[in-house]
């Protein structure tokens, strides 16, 4: 990682971990360390992405847009970075959470640009950001807060991005290929549903709303327990990307 701030508004030493619950501590060094890999995973797939677009000729705009999002995933990760520090944590390098990206050299070029508009701007963008308004909206650290609001604030440019990408890709696609990429769809957004739904399995009824699970001390370093994050993949489902993805014709 970098020695410079990863953004000089925030104080990251205004974060005392020794003032907080060592389990909650030793948590959140875990998670925000896998943000780290995460966040760096998305760098490298958003990379790819704008070769992609550039090989296949997309307009400029999109092209800009997409450099925008490489440089934001970048910033995301340094900023990911600087939490794991301030927690007193180990930070990963790159290269540590590194990972060779699959090959689709065997994929039409104009397909692997749909579907990476399809898997990265509109799926995965749809349910970070539902997490992280939670999560912003109830963190009451003044450190984790000001983080949560700078990731947001970008993701929610990307997940704009998506629809309007996707609906143009799609304008002149068959029907019968538009049939194949509502199933592409499909089985992404079923993933993160399923593994929603095994953790929901072992959760009565009556406990299954957000508001039996408050996790006020988790959310004041940016946490989510299991629980909590299944019902909100259901709500970021049910209330946004749906309705985005009939719009769309792949729902």
């Amino acid at each position: 990682m970098p020695s410079t701030p990863p953004d000089p508004a925030i104080d990251f030493t205004a974060l005392d971990p020794g003032a907080l619950p060592p389990e909650l501590v030793a948590q959140a060094r875990l998670v925000w360390a896998d943000r780290v890999r995460t966040e760096y995973r998305s760098i490298q797939i958003a990379a790819r992405f704008l070769t992609e677009a550039l090989a296949a000729g997309e307009p400029l705009d999109v092209v800009r847009r997409i450099s925008e999002t490489l440089d934001e995933e970048r910033r995301h990760t340094e900023l990911c970075g600087g939490m794991c520090l301030a927690l007193g944590g180990p930070v990963p390098t790159p290269r540590e959470v590194a990972a060779p990206l699959e090959d689709l050299a065997q994929v039409p070029l104009d397909e692997r640009v749909i579907a990476s508009a399809i898997s990265l701007f509109l799926i995965s963008e749809a349910f970070s950001v539902g997490y992280l308004r939670d999560l912003e909206a109830r963190a009451d650290h003044p450190v984790t807060r000001a983080v949560l609001r700078s990731i947001v604030g970008d993701e929610a440019e990307h997940e704009a991005f998506g629809p309007e990408l996707v609906e143009r890709k799609l304008r002149d696609v068959p029907v019968a290929k538009r049939a194949a990429w509502r199933a592409f769809t499909g089985r992404l957004v079923r993933s993160h549903l399923d593994r929603a739904e095994r953790t929901l399995q072992r959760v009565p009824a009556e406990d299954r709303t957000l508001d039996r699970w408050p996790e006020p001390e988790r959310a004041s370093l940016g946490l989510l327990g299991e629980v909590r994050l299944a019902l909100l993949c259901q709500r970021t489902y049910a209330t946004h990307l749906a309705p985005t993805l009939e719009k769309l014709g792949l729902g």
